[in-house]
Formats: structure tokens, C-alpha cells, sequence
């Protein structure tokens, strides 16, 4: 037969048995629960990703981007660095000159008169302008007090015949226009191989002999000759 105190300590140790017992399990529980709580959470994290991957995206939604055209680099019109820039005033005397010298005269033969024309302007032995050149003459003063060639000294003689010196034929002016706007811009030019002087084929004029004075070849009703 046991002893009360001996049955008081089995009594003891069968009751902090089943308090252990009910721990263990209510840890088990707790760790179940979490357990069950990490897959649920890991499931759902597992969904949003597939359904992200998987829904199309609104093109609309997104930012559009910003798409930067770059400006072309400017590039300045007119005559290259060939050529000059002329006044309306130059193209004017330009044209008078053609007109007035070579309206009658073939195409290449109203060429070769504004290439001499605009070789004056480039040679040092004329002036430097193109009106300048065009109405170079022997000047006096008349009875009113104006400045006037003299009749007969003017190297281009249309400016000094004593006729006015507006175009009468639209047609020929406008193709003379023309013709000094493409000289002007460089083309054609060279056609009269640096000449510097012309006649008429129908005259013999005395300055042909003088010193310097080289012929190049006749084009059109002129002949054409370089003053060296």
C-alpha cells in the first residue's frame, strides 16, 4: 500500500502530465495555423503574379513617349560662294545691256554679251559695278545742269545714241531679264573665254589693233576679243 504522500506526488506528476500534454498541443495548433496561413499567403502571391503576366497591357495607359525632332541644319539660300549678291539696280543695268546690244541677236550671242559685261566688272582696267560699267562714258554738263554722256563716247553705245533707252519689246526685255539673272547665278559663265571687248560682224572698228588686244572668236553677229 502506497502512503498519502506518495499518492499525493503521483497525483501531482499525472496532473502536470496532461497540462504538458494540452501545451503540446496547443503549440502544435499554433504552428499548424501558421503554417496554413504562409501557404495561403504564398497561393495567392503565386495567382497575382500569373494574372499580371497574363492580362494584357492598354497600350492607351501607358505613358506615349515624347519623340524630340531635331531641326535641320539651316542652310542659306541665294548665290553660292561663287557668285555675288546683286542689287535689283545691277540685274536692271544687266538686262538693259543685253537688251539694247543683242535683242536681234541668237541666244549664245545675248550670252556672250553679259559674260563681257560682267568680265569688265571683274577686270581692274574697268569699273567695279555693273551699272558703272554698263554706262561708262565721256560725261559733260548741259544746259539745265545735268550730267550727260556724251554722244558717240560711251563704250556701250545704246546709253549715249540719243534714243530712250526703255525696252520697246516686252518679249526680248523679258527674255534679256532672264539671261542676266542666270549670268548673275554663274551660269554660262566662261562663254566668251575672259573676253573683254565685241564689234558687230558688220563694222571693223580701229581700237581691234591696239596693243593688248587679243581676238577670241566670233559668236552670234559678234566678235570677241580680251584686252591684256
Amino acid at each position: 500500500m502506497t502512503t498519502p504522500r506518495k499518492d499525493r506526488l503521483l497525483n501531482a506528476l499525472n496532473l502536470l502530465g496532461q497540462r504538458i500534454l494540452r501545451n503540446i498541443q496547443t503549440i502544435t495548433d499554433v504552428f499548424v495555423v501558421i503554417a496554413l496561413v504562409c501557404v495561403i499567403v504564398i497561393t495567392i502571391k503565386w495567382t497575382l503574379s500569373i494574372e499580371k503576366e497574363t492580362i494584357p497591357v492598354d497600350p492607351i495607359s501607358e505613358p506615349t513617349p515624347e519623340i524630340v525632332i531635331e531641326e535641320p541644319e539651316h542652310v542659306p539660300s541665294g548665290p553660292s560662294d561663287a557668285d555675288e549678291t546683286w542689287s535689283k539696280q545691277e540685274h536692271e543695268c544687266l538686262a538693259l545691256n543685253v537688251y539694247h546690244e543683242s535683242r536681234s541677236d541668237s541666244f549664245a550671242g545675248r550670252i556672250a554679251v553679259a559674260d563681257v559685261t560682267l568680265n569688265r566688272v571683274e577686270s581692274r582696267l574697268f569699273p567695279n559695278t555693273i551699272c558703272e560699267v554698263v554706262k561708262q562714258a565721256n560725261m559733260r554738263t548741259d544746259w539745265k545742269g545735268n550730267t550727260v554722256p556724251v554722244r558717240g563716247m560711251c563704250h556701250f553705245s545704246w546709253f549715249c545714241d540719243g534714243l530712250s533707252d526703255e525696252p520697246m519689246e516686252a518679249d526680248a526685255y523679258e527674255e534679256a531679264v532672264i539671261i542676266a539673272d542666270m549670268s548673275l547665278r554663274g551660269g554660262w559663265r566662261g562663254i566668251t573665254e575672259g573676253a573683254t571687248h565685241y564689234h558687230a560682224t558688220y563694222v571693223t572698228p580701229n581700237w581691234i589693233n591696239d596693243r593688248g588686244m587679243v581676238p577670241v572668236g566670233r559668236i552670234g553677229e559678234h566678235k570677241f576679243y580680251r584686252w591684256h
